[in-house]
């Protein structure tokens, strides 16, 4: 019987410090979880910037085209 409760206690233990590892992990993940969301969402809020970036370069283009009228069979002089 004695070795039993042994057995018992030392199982116990066992499974404790178990669980304490997995404790940790968890809170390990928890925090890389919580960096990877912060990067997501500033993956999108660049990927939002650029977005904008580009049509309004495309824009700027379109308007510079606008200036440059090309008048065929007109003299310059």
């Amino acid at each position: 019987m004695d070795t039993s409760i042994t057995s018992l206690t030392l199982e116990t233990k066992s499974m404790r410090s178990d669980i304490a590892g997995f404790q940790s992990r968890e809170t390990g993940l928890e925090q890389r979880m919580g960096s990877l969301e912060v990067q997501a969402t500033t993956s999108q809020d660049r990927d939002q910037n650029l977005l904008y970036l580009r049509s309004k370069l495309t824009d700027m283009k379109d308007r510079s085209r606008r200036d440059n009228i090309r008048l065929l069979g007109i003299p310059e002089n």
